[in-house]
């Protein structure tokens, strides 16, 4: 892929170095569980553009493998997606692990066992955020996350977003690279249009005071669902950015600090 289509990104990048302003991503990763030839792919994207990544692992199905693979990749943080990703929302409720569905004694439990377990595979490269299955967290849940040792959450919505308790910083997707909505194909690339209006989209809020100034901008990939085109645009992306002189990558513990 050219850099062409890129172009109005680029121009409102233009935009904000004329302001004299640094416009901030990062690249989340959902669903990993295992050692993958996909996620060897999106390793190796991450080393070559020396970009860094928040994979978000599904805890009930980590272990000994997946830490051996993100020990050896140098630019990988490791973020907490839920729990087993199951779905527990009755037929036609949508899907819903981290909903009111179940007793909030049942879900925190789940959290600090997901949590426990992904301390202890990857130590430091842990950083304890929440990323919702489906994007998608009950706003009654997000009170109890800074108390469990959460700091941070990462979903995405189109509209409604919750507000989030003190202590809790949010940082969420802006531009997811599939479309989900072909149900006999599968995930497919959602289209150059498409993610470049959320993250130009993003960007000018947050230039013109619309948007929380400090919130990255994030790009979504889902490694095990990506087809070429998407990869494409991934990498295309990773390296315009990184380039532009007014525009930087930052990494889950840039934007979680350790207190």
């Amino acid at each position: 892929m050219t850099r062409e289509p890129l172009r109005i990104l680029l121009d409102e990048l233009d935009a904000w170095e004329k302001e004299g302003l640094t416009a901030e991503f990062w690249w989340r990763d959902d669903d990993a569980a295992e050692p993958h030839v996909a996620l060897d792919r999106l390793f190796a994207l991450s080393d070559r553009h020396e970009t860094p990544c928040g994979l978000a692992v599904i805890p009930a199905r980590a272990g000994e493998p997946l830490r051996k693979a993100v020990s050896q990749a140098h630019h990988i943080w490791v973020l907490q997606h839920g729990y087993a990703h199951k779905n527990h929302a009755p037929k036609g409720g949508g899907a819903w692990e981290l909903g009111m569905h179940r007793p909030v004694s049942v879900i925190r439990e789940e959290l600090s066992q997901g949590t426990h377990k992904l301390n202890q595979l990857f130590k430091d490269r842990f950083v304890p955020v929440i990323v919702p299955p489906w994007n998608r967290i009950d706003p009654e849940l997000l009170a109890y996350l800074p108390v469990m040792g959460f700091r941070g959450v990462s979903a995405s919505y189109k509209k409604d977003r919750p507000e989030v308790p003190e202590g809790l910083r949010r940082a969420d997707a802006h531009c997811d690279l599939l479309n989900w909505k072909d149900k006999a194909h599968g995930a497919r690339f959602a289209g150059s249009d498409k993610c470049l209006a959320g993250l130009i989209g993003h960007l000018r809020d947050k230039r013109t005071g619309e948007a929380d100034p400090s919130e990255p901008t994030c790009v979504l990939s889902h490694h095990l669902e990506m087809d070429e085109a998407a990869w494409d645009f991934l990498e295309t992306t990773l390296s315009a950015i990184r380039e532009h002189p007014a525009a930087a990558w930052v990494s889950p513990v840039q934007i979680w600090p350790a207190n």
